[in-house]
């Protein structure tokens, strides 16, 4: 298959896949991960793309962007949502070892990516072992950001709740 075609074929898969993915759960708090990962690959794939560590040379909009926008900002964000809701009831340490079942088959499809098409190249400073970390440091970011923020929003709620309500000016 051609780079340009496996490239479609993950966005198509990647767009369709939010139609499932936003039924479920407090589609707030979904679109907040999937938000603050967008930002956070802006945070950290845009330097490393800058530096060469990590290329896409077969990318869509390669005159705008450097990174694979397609992975940034649909594929890894989506993954984010997908281990938020999966991890949502679960105890910390389940947590912290549930983030594997995401970003092992992750970083193996890069691996094989970067081996067998024009998708994403590694440096010489660069090997699946950097990725595995990447992902999985931000995959848990990610879900404590969607802890911190509902944590606030319990505490928020329960103090309106203690605050007499008037109407009088």
């Amino acid at each position: 298959m051609k780079d340009k075609t496996v490239l479609r074929l993950i966005t198509v898969l990647g767009f369709s896949s939010w139609l499932l993915l936003f039924r479920k759960g407090s589609i707030k708090d979904w679109f907040l991960v999937y938000l603050f990962k967008g930002f956070v690959s802006s945070l950290i794939d845009t330097p490393i793309a800058r530096k060469k560590l990590v290329q896409y040379p077969t990318r869509l909009f390669p005159n705008y962007y450097k990174t694979n926008i397609v992975f940034d900002y649909v594929i890894f964000p989506i993954a984010c949502v997908i281990y938020s809701q999966l991890t949502k009831n679960v105890k910390w340490l389940k947590t912290i070892l549930s983030v594997f079942i995401l970003s092992i088959p992750m970083t193996i499809i890069e691996e094989w990516l970067e081996r067998n098409t024009n998708l994403v190249k590694y440096s010489k400073k660069w090997s699946w072992l950097n990725t595995l970390t990447y992902l999985t440091v931000t995959f848990w970011s990610s879900r404590i950001f969607i802890s911190v923020i509902r944590f606030f929003d319990r505490k928020r709620k329960s103090n309106l709740g203690n605050v007499e309500y008037t109407d009088k000016i």
